[in-house]
């Protein structure tokens, strides 16, 4: 038997090397590849050499993992567990099959080193679940760190925990400023009112749009075209007073950061000041940390709570916006922890959590959702205590001044006490009732699906983005069971809060993904560790890990393409899919309409959103009630290559560009063609002549369709004004390298092979722009047109 055992696993290693030798001789000789020699590079004295070398890669690697496998371990239990680590390497015999599937040869680079990563990745997942010594070295290493960290003093726990998260802030700060991201949504609204307030002295607005301040904070040389919407009501004394509708309460944090700002100029500006929050945001991951150890005690549940805190959203994209909702979630946090669990809260304390409570109205109208729960919660606390009257007085009396004075702030701008007046300005009666009648005959089904919307929806839903946040709904069942105080409470804070939202139908603009959800997210987090401290399930265990990495993923993914972040879901957005999963999306295969979406369209009829509904119900009823013993067993090698093989078909068999959005062309009843818009990004304004306007100085990849092979493609390209080099390759063979002067050019290209799918002959057109002379391309654009040739 072990013979047998022995020379099967020869003959395993034997076909993993001629896998990685084949990839090896694929990689080197991929600079021979192109649309017109698409055959494998097999090369008769190359293969034999680096099968020997793969030969010897697996044999030391298979040495290497012995290391961590049981001494008591019998030898076909060992083979038996190298074979199931090695599994997803056998993928490597696939390689000249990925040449079926050729586009050019930058994509197929990319799909191979995909397959790479895949491989180590999983490997090293089957390495985890599969190699027992390995697991209890790991744990002995994180049990190490843990007791290290725990025997400092708790001060400088603190410090420690609040520096690496503001460092990681500011480098997802600096990463996304780099990349061209600037200020957008509400942003530059809170900026203006912070330059008002420094330089006016009030919150009058009108005066600063009329002068066109907010170039103090955006460049006027990248942005020549840049009017900014008035955002702002009218005030009770006329046209010459407009007043924000946000709020000033962020406006004030950011006035020291926005005069630092003003002594700088472009990318550094920028990142002050996209920057100048993410203070806020460390001290959140903080009160995280802290409830984790008052709630449950432990040092490794609370330092996990505050690692997923800093490292995925949406606490770590809002970090480096300025939005309130970061710091409403610190106060809101800080307040709901010590009102909860604080013992002996003393008078001075609990007026300072009044303090920060009384911020909560400057901060937006919708925080007083929030501000009355908790003053509630507040008082019913205070209420049972022996010095009542003191702790009372001191806590509830700031938070009574602050609701005067903001009524009394709305009164003096708009002449009214009616907080509408933020949103809508100065209202008649008859106005106000018509717009309670308006908010009253929204149907029912259009405020579910705003609810359903701020969890699930794949343009902002926090759950596609955060999939960590799925086990937040596991851990209020396990805190019913264990507290249903708490979990009233938690309901009692965060519901009214929702409901609101969801009531008036409100959805988020342009901004980071949950930004709903953000200024309660701390409930979510406690629900998250609620299931860490009780869950024994280990099939549940694998499942929040494996869901970990995808939020970890997402992250990066959102980090390297930061546009995927904007995802707006208000009603004149009608298209459903995220940018994030059209990019994992392929040529063959488009993922968006398998999820879920409730953007202001009619979704009755569309399926995904009731599947993931009656998914989520399973996963939950599952949870709360499965005893099968194959919830307690865990991922094995089948489950993980299920998983292997949807990244396989996603993101290695087929080409990457997904063919979507489309813009289809007219150039007579006969002749059209279809342009597919993602991976051109911004600065393109298309006509519909099919002239292209490119408004940056960047890489431009044109990819389209026909109904009919073409055989040739007229190009007429150029600038007016404007010194520009150009280079046009057709998928990857190099076409045209010219320079074009002040003048529009057109050249007749002959195209290679399309790449056939279905009914479609696709192309690529890539042109590379370096712009030489000094005028501004936001001004003087350069035109590109494409016109169908012969076919």
């Amino acid at each position: 038997m072990k013979l047998k055992t022995r020379l099967f696993f020869l003959f395993y290693l034997s076909l993993l090397s001629a896998g990685l030798a084949l990839f090896l001789e694929l990689v080197t000789a991929s600079h021979s590849l192109s649309v017109f020699n698409k055959s494998f590079p097999f090369n008769p004295l190359l293969f034999p050499f680096l099968f020997f070398l793969s030969s010897l890669f697996f044999l030391a690697l298979s040495k290497i993992i012995s290391f961590s496998l049981a001494r008591e371990e019998s030898t076909d239990v060992q083979i038996k567990t190298l074979t199931i680590i090695f599994l997803p390497a056998i993928s490597l015999l696939s390689t000249p099959f990925l040449l079926n599937f050729y586009w050019s040869r930058q994509d197929l680079l990319l799909r191979l080193l995909r397959l790479a990563l895949i491989i180590m990745l999983t490997s090293l997942g089957l390495a985890l679940i599969y190699l027992e010594k390995l697991k209890k070295t790991i744990r002995q290493k994180i049990s190490i760190l843990v007791e290290r960290f725990s025997s400092k003093r708790p001060g400088q726990r603190l410090v420690l925990l609040f520096f690496l998260a503001f460092f990681v802030y500011q480098l997802t700060t600096l990463i996304l400023v780099l990349q061209g991201i600037t200020f957008s949504g509400d942003e530059p609204n809170y900026l203006l009112t912070t330059h008002s307030l420094i330089y006016d002295g009030d919150i009058n607005l009108a005066n600063n749009y009329a002068r066109q301040d907010y170039f103090a904070f955006y460049s006027r040389e990248e942005h020549p075209r840049l009017k900014l919407g008035i955002y702002g009501r009218y005030g009770k004394k006329g046209k010459d007073y407009i007043y924000p509708i946000n709020l000033p309460g962020i406006s004030v944090l950011m006035i020291p950061f926005y005069a630092l700002s003003q002594l700088f100029s472009g990318k550094i500006l920028t990142f002050i000041l996209k920057g100048s929050l993410s203070i806020w945001a460390a001290l959140f991951s903080l009160q995280v940390y802290l409830l984790g150890r008052q709630r449950w005690g432990r040092e490794s549940l609370a330092l996990s709570l505050w690692l997923i805190t800093a490292f995925i959203p949406p606490v770590l994209f809002y970090s480096c916006h300025l939005y309130p909702e970061i710091p409403i979630a610190f106060f809101s946090l800080l307040i709901f922890r010590r009102l909860v669990f604080g013992q002996n809260v003393s008078w001075l304390e609990a007026s300072g959590l009044g303090a920060l409570l009384a911020t909560f109205p400057w901060f937006g109208l919708k925080y007083n959702f929030l501000f009355w729960p908790l003053f509630i919660i507040g008082l019913y606390k205070f209420w049972r205590d022996q010095k009542r009257v003191k702790k009372l007085g001191a806590f509830v009396s700031l938070p009574l001044l602050s609701q005067f004075l903001f009524y009394l702030f709305i009164y003096q701008l708009y002449g009214t006490f009616s907080p509408i007046a933020i949103y809508e300005g100065v209202m008649s009666a008859e106005q106000l009732k018509a717009f309670w009648q308006m908010v009253l005959a929204i149907p029912l089904s259009l405020r579910i699906e705003s609810f359903l919307d701020y969890f699930l929806d794949q343009r902002d839903g926090l759950l596609l983005y955060a999939p960590v946040y799925f086990f937040a709904l596991a851990g209020f069942i396990d805190l019913w069971k264990r507290s249903r105080k708490i979990f009233l409470a938690l309901l009692f804070v965060s519901l009214p809060f929702l409901f609101n939202y969801s009531f008036l139908t409100h959805r988020q603009g342009y901004s980071p993904q949950a930004r709903v959800l953000t200024p309660i997210i701390w409930v979510g987090i406690f629900a998250l560790g609620e299931f860490l401290a009780s869950n024994k399930k280990r099939i549940f265990r694998h499942l929040f890990f494996l869901a970990l990495v995808l939020s970890l993923g997402f992250a990066l993914l959102l980090l390297l393409h930061p546009l995927f972040l904007y995802q707006p879901t208000t009603h004149e957005f009608t298209s459903r899919p995220g940018d994030l999963f059209v990019y994992l999306s392929n040529t063959h295969f488009f993922l968006p309409p398998l999820l879920p979406s409730f953007i202001k369209i009619n979704n009755l009829s569309y399926w995904p959103n009731y599947v993931w509904i009656a998914l989520i119900i399973i996963f939950l009823l599952l949870y709360a009630f499965g005893r099968n013993k194959i919830l307690d067993s865990g991922f094995s090698w089948p489950s993980l290559s299920v998983l292997f093989l949807i990244f396989f078909l996603l993101r290695v068999l087929f080409p990457s560009p997904p063919l979507y959005p489309v813009k289809t062309i007219f150039y007579s009843p006969q002749r059209s063609l279809g342009f597919y818009l993602f991976y051109l990004g911004r600065g393109v304004v298309v006509k519909e002549e099919g002239d292209f306007y490119l408004h940056l100085e960047k890489p431009y990849r044109f990819i389209f369709g026909s109904k009919q092979e073409l055989k040739e493609i007229e190009l007429r390209l150029g600038c007016e004004r404007g010194d520009y080099e150009i280079s046009l390759q057709a998928f990857d063979q190099p076409v045209i390298k010219t320079r074009i002067t002040q003048e529009k050019k057109q050249f007749r290209l002959n195209l290679p092979p399309p790449y056939k799918r279905r009914h479609l002959y696709l192309y690529e057109i890539n042109l590379e722009i370096k712009h030489l002379s000094p005028e501004s391309m936001q001004l003087q654009p350069f035109m590109i047109q494409f016109i169908p040739g012969r076919r």
